[in-house]
């Protein structure tokens, strides 16, 4: 490489005049750089230096090195000293020599800056040859170096960490504050770079730029700034531009910062151990360009080399191994299993979960023997009561002599845990864990142990999570546990399907190839619900889950049942189903019976399959139906004969077995079968006298449930288009008059408010129809008709008679139609 390079110093008279100036420059360097340069490189002495210094007082002067970025980006390396004869300078002489840096260009070997500090190359005076471009700067040998910078770690602990957190900050923020180090010796601020240098990533390694030596700190450039003591107070006080650490003063030690890799850092620096900076770099791979400052691998490699590190960064080292479990060679991974369960006095454990995760990480990458001093630990930490659950362990896990001497230790205080009824049920399910890895036998225990853990696992929040844990690793080895649990789980989920269902889905239970269980296998295969779904069809897949029929297993039915109609009851048509598929005989003896009662008795009005499963469960079993909805049900079924027209309907007596059963049932079941004989009564097919008991019933329902069918817009529709119909309800609303009050009102209304207007919106030819058809209903009526449609008037009654041949009034008049002009008439 091609260094050029600059001195400057007061030179005496000559042709180029006297004073401070550059007296030797390579050729090629731009004036722009000098310029700069000069600003840079100039040299102030300390305030207590001696004026007219003897060579030995010279020795002792401070020596500036620096490393200064130019404001078009290039680099000045340069180093100042103190020469003591005055020529012209304010401050007596000095000589400083300069190498300037293009920028990105780096120096040989790629070595920072701080590597060229007592190179050498570096000259005190100005050469009499001029100032050729240098080759390199030579470093000084590398064994030395690292032993002289151990030692100066060691004496600087106590401001490491602050120190090297700071300058982590500088590294992820170009806004950060300056670094500011106060130093007797400048050698010792050159002492800090170098270690920052080793510490910090390369790359700002390689771009940090300081100064060893300034008597003005705040007009400093560089990101770490070395002074004298004295000097500190000009930049003291203002945190937000300089973090300061006055390192000859032991009681202005700083408080140690929250950051763990500073901490790391600071640990291995005072240890002396600096080549693990390169290994961990090494170790992390392409993730250390994303995270350089993560603690995890220097913690782990200083952990292998005995360095005590903060419990946080433990815990980093234990999260980092366990995500590269292949980092680490077989020697060096035990090595760093047996620190991370190492217990010092003074010093706090690592965390039993991360602990728990580095096994769980390790387990099947390495021999069991390399990860026995972990799962001891571990398995130590659950019989003494950890807050980490152990994590399921596989056969082999703790290799002899650890199993034999925990077991030894432990076996008697573990079972008396075990039978313990106030142990948490959480802590019974490590403790059951820890009993199979150490081969602590408890079969003895086995029928009170299944029992709290099946109510706990179908207790639901708390101790459920804890009962699941134990029984899926019961299911890993099966045993007495394990099947008295399942015949315990099984009669529960008889008794509550639903809540047994709820709790085996967060459970996650491996219940594949269980048999003898039937109530818990249809639990465990019940969906979670949803509309639009064959719930029929659903019933049918967990009896074929259950291995059960509905004739050989009622129970299985039940719980069934009550699986798939878990939030909300059957409708008619489903119930109508179960009871075609299956028969009365099962759902009774299964208790499902009244689901099928309450599907037909609470139906809404609109289902129409309601009457047809009320007969149907009349059909079947009716002793089995219960008193106080038989006559729901009878009415329902009477309801299905008038809906559907059966022969029985067609024999009458509707009004009086409607009123029978009306008085004991529901009032919905009562409003749907008025409604539904209202609407028979209304049809031209019902038995002749039916109308007739109607109106001599003067009950209010039935007769109100006819008014509101006659009023419905289907209705009027019906009597605009069908002139028989508007015969028939003409006749049928002038008869039975004076049957009963009640009676009389509702006709007489129908007639003025349901009939007149429809009529009076007929044209002239479907009146005559409707006249026509009167003529064969009753021929009497004509005339009546007439009267009763004759518009009020004169000129109505000539209109309305225009074209028609005079008619004289029918012997069959009897006087229960109003006639015009009558009192009464709406008209």
């Amino acid at each position: 490489m091609s260094l050029p390079q600059m001195h400057y110093t007061s030179a005496p008279p000559g042709p180029d005049g006297s004073g401070f100036r550059f007296t030797a420059v390579t050729p090629g360097v731009p004036a722009s750089v000098l310029r700069e340069a000069e600003q840079l490189i100039g040299y102030e002495p300390p305030r207590d230096a001696p004026s007219r210094p003897t060579p030995d007082d010279l020795a002792l002067f401070p020596e500036m090195f620096s490393h200064t970025r130019l404001s078009d980006g290039s680099g000045l390396l340069s180093r100042t000293v103190y020469t003591g004869a005055d020529y012209s300078g304010r401050w007596g002489n000095f000589h400083a020599h300069a190498v300037h840096l293009a920028a990105g260009e780096r120096l040989s070997g790629d070595m920072p800056p701080i590597a060229a500090w007592g190179a050498p190359e570096w000259a005190d005076r100005t050469p009499e040859n001029g100032a050729p471009p240098l080759g390199r700067l030579t470093p000084p040998p590398s064994h030395e170096l690292r032993s002289e910078l151990a030692a100066f770690a060691a004496g600087r602990t106590p401001w490491l960490a602050a120190v090297l957190a700071d300058l982590r900050r500088l590294a992820e923020s170009p806004h950060a504050p300056q670094v500011v180090l106060a130093e007797e010796d400048t050698g010792r601020v050159a002492h800090w770079v170098m270690l920052a240098c080793t510490a910090l990533p390369r790359d700002f390694a390689r771009d940090l730029t300081f100064t060893t030596y300034t008597r003005r700190p705040q007009q400093a450039r560089q990101q770490l700034v070395g002074v004298r003591p004295e000097d500190v107070r000009s930049v003291a006080g203002q945190p937000h531009r300089y973090s300061v650490h006055d390192c000859s003063d032991p009681s202005t030690a700083p408080a140690a910062p929250a950051d763990p890799w500073a901490h790391t850092a600071a640990a291995v620096l005072a240890s002396g151990l600096l080549p693990l900076f390169r290994r961990a770099r090494e170790a992390a791979g392409e993730e250390y360009a994303a995270a350089p400052f993560a603690p995890g691998p220097l913690a782990a490699l200083a952990l292998v080399k005995g360095v005590a590190v903060p419990e946080d960064a433990r815990t980093e080292a234990a999260v980092w191994v366990r995500a590269h479990p292949a980092a680490l060679d077989e020697p060096t991974l035990a090595r760093f299993l047996e620190a991370v369960c190492e217990v010092v006095p003074g010093t706090p454990e690592l965390p039993s979960d991360a602990l728990a995760g580095l096994l769980d990480a390790l387990h099947g990458t390495v021999p069991a023997a390399l990860t026995a001093p972990l799962t001891a630990r571990l398995v130590d930490r659950a019989l003494r009561g950890g807050t980490t659950a152990l994590p399921p362990l596989p056969p082999g896990a703790l290799p002899e002599p650890y199993r034999s001497r925990l077991a030894a230790e432990s076996g008697e205080e573990l079972r008396r845990a075990l039978r313990d009824p106030l142990t948490p049920l959480a802590r019974v399910a490590e403790l059951l864990r820890v009993a199979r890895l150490l081969g602590v036998g408890h079969d003895d225990l086995a029928a009170a142990l299944a029992e709290r853990i099946g109510d706990g696992l179908l207790s639901g929040a708390g101790s459920g999570g804890a009962a699941a844990e134990a029984l899926r690793d019961a299911f890993a080895e099966p045993g007495r546990l394990l099947d008295l649990a399942l015949v315990h789980l099984d009669a529960r989920a008889a008794d509550d399907p639903p809540g047994t269902a709820r709790a085996l889905r967060d459970a996650r239970l491996p219940l594949d190839g269980v048999r003898g269980v039937p109530h818990l296998l249809m639990c465990a295969a019940a969906g979670s619900g949803g509309p639009g779904r064959d719930r029929n069809g659903e019933l049918h897949r967990l009896l074929r889950v259950a291995g059960a029929s509905p004739h050989g297993d009622p129970l299985a039915l039940r719980t069934a049942v009550a699986l798939v109609w878990e939030d909300r009851g059957p409708t008619a048509a489903e119930a109508s189903l179960l009871l075609s598929e299956a028969g009365a005989r099962p759902h009774v003896a299964a208790g499902t019976w009244d689901h099928l009662v309450t599907a037909a008795v609470d139906a809404p009005a609109e289902d129409a399959e309601a009457p047809l499963l009320a007969r149907q469960i009349l059909a079947a079993a009716p002793e089995s139906v219960g008193r106080s909805v038989l006559d729901d049900l009878k009415l329902l079924s009477l309801v299905h004969d008038l809906e559907a027209q059966e022969d029985g309907a067609a024999q009458g007596g509707w009004t009086a077995r409607v009123r029978a059963l009306s008085d004991s049932s529901r009032p919905g079941v009562r409003r749907r079968a008025t409604a539904a004989l209202a609407r028979r009564l209304l049809s031209p097919d019902r038995p002749a006298d039916e109308l007739g008991e109607l109106a001599r019933s003067d009950d209010l329902d039935v007769i109100d449930a006819y008014a509101s069918a006659a009023r419905t817009p289907f209705f009027r529709d019906v009597l605009r288009s069908v002139p028989r119909r508007a015969a028939n309800c003409f006749v049928d609303w002038n008869a039975h008059a004076g049957a009963s009050p009640a009676w009389d009102l509702t006709r007489r209304a129908l007639l003025d408010e349901v009939l007149r207007p429809v009529v009076r919106g007929l044209s002239d030819e479907n009146v005559l129809k409707v006249e026509e058809q009167l003529s064969l209903v009753a021929i009497g009526r004509v005339y009546d008709f007439r009267e009763w449609n004759r518009p009020a008037g004169v000129l109505g009654r000539l209109f309305r008679n225009r074209g028609r041949a005079p008619e004289t009034p029918s012997s069959s008049w009897r006087g229960d139609v109003e006639r015009p002009g009558e009192k009464g008439d709406p008209r």
